[in-house]
């Protein structure tokens, strides 16, 4: 089975939970990157709330990777503000993600999870996809041996 573990991060956090998933798959490993990098601050968290919240995208670079050939494709995002992050609905809205099964995860700083995990699911199957599991890591006030062994949790539940 090929796949691939697509990611955006702006903290780091999202990176570090997707590269234990590709390293545990033997996946390709590839990071969605903004066209204008956000800086961290109360603003960022504020414009990217907003956007998160009326679904709205965000331009991205180009993705390079022909999915033809991969079969199941792991999505990560952090939540913002209940949903998935704009840079990751671009790359949902630009995908045709018809006769791949799709996992979407998720990293949060709270304990709520479920309206994120439906609206990007809802977003993956009006994109043709077929989501056949999620999960949710918690990475707030975690480090990131924490976060880690949270990670390799979750793809051994995968796996089984």
């Amino acid at each position: 089975m090929k796949s691939l573990v697509i990611y955006y991060s702006l903290t780091g956090k999202t990176k570090l939970v997707s590269e234990i998933i590709a390293e545990a798959l033997d996946s390709a490993l590839l990071e969605i990157e903004e066209t204008s990098l956000r800086k961290l601050g109360h603003l960022t968290y504020l414009t990217g709330a907003f956007a998160a919240i009326t679904n709205r995208g965000s331009k991205i670079n180009p993705i390079d990777i022909d999915l033809e050939q991969i079969e199941t494709i792991f999505i990560g995002s952090p939540i913002w503000a209940s949903r998935p992050t704009p840079a990751i609905n671009s790359f949902i809205y630009q995908t045709n993600f018809e006769g791949k099964s799709v996992i979407p995860f998720l990293t949060m700083g709270g304990d709520k999870s479920d309206k994120a995990l439906k609206n990007i699911t809802t977003k993956i199957e009006k994109r043709r996809g077929q989501v056949i599991s999620s999960f949710t890591i918690q990475t707030y006030n975690f480090t990131d041996d924490e976060v880690r062994a949270k990670s390799k949790d979750a793809i051994k539940e995968y796996l089984k």
